[in-house]
C-alpha cells in the first residue's frame, strides 16, 4: 500500500484535476450505483456533508437512538447543519417503516421539517449488525412516499456485503446519499467516500471545501484506498469468521456472555458479574496484550481487523479462556 501511495500520479484536486483521487471517485460511485462520489479525509464529514447538502437549518432527522452521526460525531449535526435529530430505540439495526411512520411529523409552521431518514450498515454500536436488505428497501419506499431525503452511513458496508452476498449497489440503491470508509477493515491509513445523484455531490464538494476537506495533491491517499479495494476487500470474510470464533471462545466463559449476536466484525461483550466492570476486564485482557475497549456499563468492545490473524485470535481464546474465571 505504500508503494502505491509513492508510484500514485498526482494533481491538484481543489483544481479538480488530480487523476487517482477522480479514478477513485468513479469506481465509488459505480461500486455503489451512483451517478458522482466524493473523496474525503474522514467518515464523520462524508455522513456531515451529506446531511449539509440534503436539509436546511431547523430540519429534523430521524434516526436510531446509538448511531453513529448522533452519538460520536461531536454534535456536528447541530453545529454545522443547524439540524435537529428525533431518535426512536429499535430492538435491532434494522428498523423498518412502522417504527419510523409515526415520527414523521405533519406539515404545520410551528413544528420542524422532518427532511432526513439515517440508516447505518454494519451498525457500530449495536455490535456490527447488517440491516436486512428488505427492511431497508421498505423504509426507502416508505421515505420516497414522505418525500425524504435518506443517507446511509455505510463505513462498514463492505462488511455487510462479504456476510451476505449483497452487492454494494443494492444496498446503496435504498438511500440517496451513501458514505464508505476505507480506514476500518480495509486498512487505508485515511480516507472516506460519499456517493449519491451528481447535484447532491456537487453540493457536497463546495461543502467539503467549506468544512476545510479540499485538499492538493490527495492522490497519494486515494491511491492507498484504490490499493484497500483491489487487495484487502474480500480479507474482511476473515475478519467475520475470526469474530465467530472468539464469540465461541466467550460463550464458553461463564465470566462473560455476548451483549449482541455477532455478524461481522465486532464483538460487544458483557461481564456476568456486576462487580466485574469494563475497566477491570479491559485491563486484565491488555495485561495479555490483548486490546479491548470499555464500551458501556458492562461492556466491552472487540474488533478483529487486518492485523489481527488466525494466530492471533488462537492466543486471544487463550487468554480468554485463562480470564474465564
Amino acid at each position: 500500500m505504500r508503494q502505491a501511495m509513492v508510484r500514485a500520479e498526482v494533481g491538484d484536486d481543489v483544481l479538480g484535476d488530480d487523476p487517482t483521487v477522480t479514478a477513485l471517485q468513479e469506481r465509488i460511485a459505480q461500486l455503489l450505483g451512483k451517478q458522482a462520489a466524493l473523496f474525503t479525509p474522514t467518515g464523520t464529514m462524508a455522513n456531515q456533508l451529506a446531511l449539509r447538502a440534503q436539509t436546511t437549518p431547523g430540519d429534523e432527522v430521524l434516526l436510531d437512538v446509538h448511531s453513529h452521526i448522533l452519538n460520536y460525531e461531536s454534535g456536528a449535526g447541530a453545529a454545522h447543519s443547524g439540524v435537529q435529530f428525533r431518535t426512536f430505540d429499535a430492538p435491532h439495526a434494522g428498523f423498518t417503516a412502522a417504527e419510523l411512520a409515526p415520527l414523521r411529523r405533519a406539515p404545520h409552521y410551528m413544528a420542524p421539517r422532518t427532511r432526513c431518514v439515517v440508516m447505518e450498515n454494519t451498525h457500530n454500536h449495536r455490535g456490527g449488525e447488517i440491516f436486512d436488505l428488505e427492511r431497508m428497501r421498505d423504509v426507502w419506499r416508505w421515505a420516497q412516499a414522505q418525500d425524504l431525503r435518506v443517507h446511509l452511513d455505510g463505513a462498514r458496508l463492505w462488511n455487510a456485503s462479504i456476510a451476505t452476498g449483497t452487492a454494494l449497489a443494492d444496498y446503496a440503491s435504498c438511500a440517496h446519499t451513501v458514505s464508505v470508509c476505507f480506514s476500518k477493515g480495509l486498512g487505508a491509513p485515511v480516507g472516506s467516500a460519499l456517493a449519491g445523484d451528481a447535484e447532491t455531490v456537487r453540493r457536497a464538494h463546495r461543502l467539503r471545501k467549506m468544512f476545510g476537506g479540499g485538499m492538493r495533491q490527495v492522490g497519494i491517499l486515494a491511491a492507498a484506498a484504490a490499493h484497500a479495494l483491489d487487495h484487502n476487500l474480500e480479507a474482511l470474510r476473515d475478519d467475520n469468521r475470526r469474530a465467530a470464533t472468539l464469540a465461541e471462545t466467550v460463550e464458553e466463559c461463564g465470566r462473560l456472555r455476548l451483549a449482541r449476536p455477532v455478524e461481522t466484525n465486532i464483538l460487544i461483550i458483557e461481564a456476568t458479574d456486576p462487580e466485574d466492570t469494563p475497566e477491570r476486564f479491559s485491563n486484565e485482557l491488555r495485561a495479555q496484550g490483548v486490546l479491548a475497549n470499555p464500551w458501556e456499563a458492562r461492556t466491552i468492545r472487540a474488533v478483529t481487523h487486518r492485523d489481527v490473524d488466525d494466530d492471533d485470535i488462537a492466543r486471544v481464546c487463550a487468554v480468554f479462556r485463562e480470564l474465564r474465571g
